[in-house]
């Protein structure tokens, strides 16, 4: 075997080794060598094309529920089993491919195709937990897939028939939702290699199909100090550090007095809203933002932002306050930073008085 990949003497060393779980790794990294070719990688960006990329500005990442979730992006919701990952998803998953505002909040500019992959225990869980979200809102029949049957899929082995399977079963598909992702693995997701596969296979998966992932993942077991007390990590998803650079952003979720609480703890790209408290109504099994003062100062501001730009009004220092309820000096101190000063433009009426637009 190490003979044939002589030319990659790490490749040879993993596949050489003598374990169950390498069976996959030597297939996939057999067949994935094997069916590769010069006219499979695209030419390197240079000289004319290098130039006009780098002159010409990049569009703004296109959101899919703004201050949340963005077009090509992965983001991870980790917490412990039974806080309620599953539930907030698939009602996500409901508004989104609706186009209503995720939560009651997050603002989704048209319907999504999304495809929900239960990924763990039977399709029955799914169908109950629709047929309380059913009662508050429309099946969104049309662009909202759900499935188990992707559990018989080993994902290296049948990575071109998984492709097949997602277009199957939901053509264009914006968004997919893995519920949970440590169950797609042999052996979990705790250590490097099987984290490393992982990671890369969904690369390739976003690349073929210009989707964005939604990760529902668990949270490493409460840990306890010799004195009993328990040791709060900062950020407690289970598994490899691959996990945590393969996706672009991630909440960790916590139960709270009132629902859940989840907290931003990766984003690439400074869009997601930094704590986001949803309150859950037991008689609609619905979770909605419990209070927007709870909002930070920023996205209390940017929520604002998106108001007036999605219905192309001016507005004045005073509206922002009184809409916002952030105080005079806190408001002063936003608008001067580079991110929000440059979303804005600004006409002088008068020596007290300033008219605010969004920018184009």
């Amino acid at each position: 075997m190490s003979g044939e990949y002589a030319e990659y003497p790490v490749l040879a060393e993993i596949i050489s080794m003598p374990s169950p779980v390498n069976i996959i790794y030597r297939y996939a990294v057999k067949e994935a060598m094997h069916n590769l070719t010069l006219d499979n990688i695209p030419l390197a960006l240079t000289n004319d094309k290098l130039e006009q990329l780098i002159n010409n500005p990049l569009e703004d990442r296109k959101p899919y529920a703004e201050g949340l979730l963005y077009e090509k992006t992965m983001l991870m919701v980790a917490a412990e089993p039974g806080c309620g990952k599953s539930t907030i998803a698939l009602q996500a998953a409901i508004e989104l491919a609706s186009g209503l505002p995720v939560f009651g909040y997050f603002q989704v500019p048209r319907p999504l195709k999304v495809l929900y992959i239960q990924w763990e225990r039977s399709i029955i869980e799914v169908v109950e937990r629709l047929q309380q979200l059913i009662k508050t809102y429309k099946l969104p029949k049309e662009n909202l897939a759900v499935t188990d049957e992707y559990q018989k899929l080993n994902i290296f082995r049948d990575y071109d028939l998984l492709i097949k399977c997602i277009n199957r079963d939901c053509p264009k598909v914006d968004l997919i939702i893995i519920d949970p992702i440590y169950s797609t693995m042999i052996g979990g997701l705790k250590d490097d290699r099987p984290a490393a596969m992982f990671t890369h296979i969904m690369s390739k998966v976003q690349k073929s199909l210009g989707c964005s992932m939604w990760y529902n993942h668990h949270t490493i077991k409460q840990q306890h100090s010799s004195d009993g007390k328990t040791i709060e990590k900062d950020d407690p998803f289970y598994g490899s550090q691959w996990l945590k650079a393969h996706v672009t952003g991630s909440y960790h979720m916590k139960k709270s007095d009132e629902g859940v609480l989840l907290t931003c703890k990766k984003d690439n790209y400074s869009i997601l809203t930094k704590s986001i408290d949803l309150a859950y109504n037991p008689e609609t099994h619905v979770s909605l933002l419990s209070d927007l003062t709870k909002l930070q100062p920023i996205d209390r501001l940017k929520a604002f932002l998106r108001s007036k730009q999605a219905l192309k009004l001016p507005f004045t220092f005073a509206q922002i306050e009184a809409e916002t309820q952030l105080c005079t000096r806190t408001v002063r101190r936003l608008l001067c930073t580079t991110e929000i000063e440059g979303m804005l433009s600004v006409e002088n009426v008068d020596r007290n008085k300033k008219i605010y637009r969004m920018k184009e």
